[in-house]
């Protein structure tokens, strides 16, 4: 009888030993890292089981959220003046800018594949109906707009140099397209 036991016990202890090294490592919990942050914004990556991800958050002047969201790369921020905030978003194979105005609490559209902009008025390259090249402005949709239809059949166009004349506002815009970028042109976009 005690030989029963005592294989009754080392049994029992065998199978808890067993059962508890076949239990699961605890899961680690992310890790967040400031990349980038100013008065009204902050950037952080965080990491998680090999992955890494950043997480964007807007905050108007009196404190209130304007947007905040998850992003698989890097967006990147730029400061334009006191009450505007311009932040580049990239995809894999795109980029595109949204603007925040942080005393009025606004949020623009996204302006997909933009090259200039100058506080109150963006350019970009749109290619929604074939290939044009866009002023309008950044916050009223109903403003201020002025569109160039560009003659090409490439796909996309990359945007080399953007210059403003200071005397007329004008923006000459030069770009390349085709094969390894073989061709070239220039356009020029009113600015109001």
């Amino acid at each position: 009888m005690k030989k029963r036991i005592i294989a009754a016990l080392i049994l029992s202890l065998t199978l808890l030993a067993g059962c508890t090294a076949d239990e699961p490592a605890p899961t680690p919990a992310p890790s967040e890292t400031i990349v980038s942050s100013g008065e009204n914004f902050k950037i952080t990556q965080e990491r998680s089981n090999g992955v890494t991800k950043y997480v964007y958050t807007v905050t108007s002047k009196d404190g209130k959220e304007l947007e905040s969201a998850m992003c698989a790369h890097q967006p990147r921020v730029a400061v334009i003046n006191d009450d505007l905030i311009g932040i580049r978003f990239y995809t894999d194979d795109r980029s595109f800018c949204r603007y925040y105005d942080v005393t009025k609490g606004l949020v623009s559209e996204s302006f997909f594949n933009a090259f200039w902009d100058n506080g109150t008025l963006v350019a970009y390259n749109d290619y929604a109906s074939g290939h044009r090249m866009v002023v309008c402005d950044i916050f009223n949709a109903d403003g201020y707009r002025f569109e160039k239809e560009i003659d090409c059949s490439a796909l996309t166009i990359t945007v080399t140099e953007c210059v403003q004349d200071e005397s007329t506002g004008e923006l000459t815009v030069k770009y390349v397209y085709g094969d390894n970028a073989s061709s070239s042109g220039t356009v020029k976009l009113e600015t109001k």
